[in-house]
């Protein structure tokens, strides 16, 4: 990382991590080539240009010795229901204007993708949040509910986030649905007013309905930027997952 890019704008990224997970227990401690998973998450979050500083944010002091041990920054939260929770204890402590949340399962996440999330919340300061996504494959995966899509305006922002496959087909209507939509992934940028006006706002009907956290934000009248990558960051919710990652993990270094 360099020095601040931003002014007077700090740019502080938050990595949330649980030791509890439904699929896979203690993930975030699970070897990955010699290195607890959150720590290599944490190496690569070092290489965000547009970054001023990384924080891991746990609640468990295994993660949170884990992290300090390899020589990275962490605080201890409070027991929190959701990660941006977690993320918005954390960013009461600073003052930084921009807060990144990254997932604490990705450890192959390309950091350009970040740094361009960075970028345009720097250049639109209007924008209240920033997240990306990415083309479906093909109609299967854009019909699979575990999939969330979005949907754009002209102007690239989201105009609604949705586990079902969206957009509807008129019938008779000669278009590929599926590449009308985009995938969501799960990253985001928030302006710390923003952030915190999120946090303090109660849950929506939509939120609700969907189980998607973002929809309150859209609910709420925030403005919400969309970048479009190549590809998902490859996350680890199994071990199976892991075992994955690990020989992406060998072929990056071998590289």
């Amino acid at each position: 990382m360099t020095e601040s890019q931003t002014g007077t704008q700090g740019v502080l990224v938050v990595i949330p991590a649980r030791f509890g997970s439904t699929r896979f227990p203690g993930k975030a401690l699970a070897d990955l080539e010699g290195r607890p998973l959150i720590v290599r998450v944490a190496e690569n979050a070092q290489s965000i240009v547009r970054a001023d500083k990384v924080i891991v944010a746990t609640d468990d002091a295994r993660i949170r010795d884990a992290v300090l041990d390899a020589g990275h920054s962490c605080e201890m939260t409070g027991d929190h229901s959701t990660g941006t929770d977690r993320i918005g204890e954390v960013a009461s402590r600073h003052e930084a204007d921009i807060i990144l949340n990254l997932q604490g399962d990705e450890p192959l996440l390309d950091n350009s993708d970040v740094d361009r999330l960075i970028q345009a919340m720097q250049d639109d300061p209007g924008l209240d949040m920033a997240t990306c996504a990415h083309p479906f494959a093909d109609a299967a995966s854009w019909r699979d509910p575990n999939n969330v899509k979005v949907i754009l305006d002209g102007q690239g922002q989201a105009l609604y986030f949705s586990r079902a496959p969206i957009p509807g087909i008129f019938p008779g209507a000669d278009v590929q649905a599926h590449r009308r939509a985009l995938k969501h992934v799960g990253i985001y940028a928030f302006r710390r007013t923003a952030l915190l006006r999120f946090l303090a706002l109660d849950r929506t009907p939509l939120e609700i309905t969907e189980g998607l956290e973002q929809l309150r934000a859209l609910e709420n009248g925030m403005r919400i930027k969309v970048l479009e990558i190549a590809n998902a960051p490859v996350g680890v919710d199994t071990p199976a997952d892991l075992d994955i990652v690990r020989g992406l993990w060998r072929q990056q270094q071998e590289s």
